[in-house]
């Protein structure tokens, strides 16, 4: 045989073998499914134990900042937020002009 008829029997399997090829592809696929169902419930029941978690954390950090008792100002002085920019100089009047 020479090389261009050896690519191209390469190149084109024959029905048989497409046949056998589909048929183990089917076979290795239904052995699989069930493995692959258990890990999809493996991974549910991760994912639901992560979200509790988290949901604790969170609700603990609620009860936290609750029970924290908030800073009082000293008497007669207002308390300023911390992310307030600095107050800057006042700007002078602007006038509008007269057409």
């Amino acid at each position: 045989m020479s090389e261009s008829q050896t690519n191209q029997r390469q190149a084109e399997p024959t029905e048989e073998e497409i046949k056998a090829y589909r048929a183990s592809m089917k076979k290795f696929y239904e052995e699989q499914i069930p493995l692959l169902k258990k890990q999809q419930e493996y991974e549910g029941l991760l994912a639901d134990i992560e979200e509790a978690k988290a949901k604790r954390v969170s609700f603990t950090l609620r009860i936290a900042q609750m029970l924290t008792p908030a800073e009082a100002p000293p008497e007669g002085e207002m308390p300023e937020p911390e992310d307030r920019p600095e107050q800057e100089e006042p700007r002078p009047e602007r006038k509008l002009r007269k057409d």
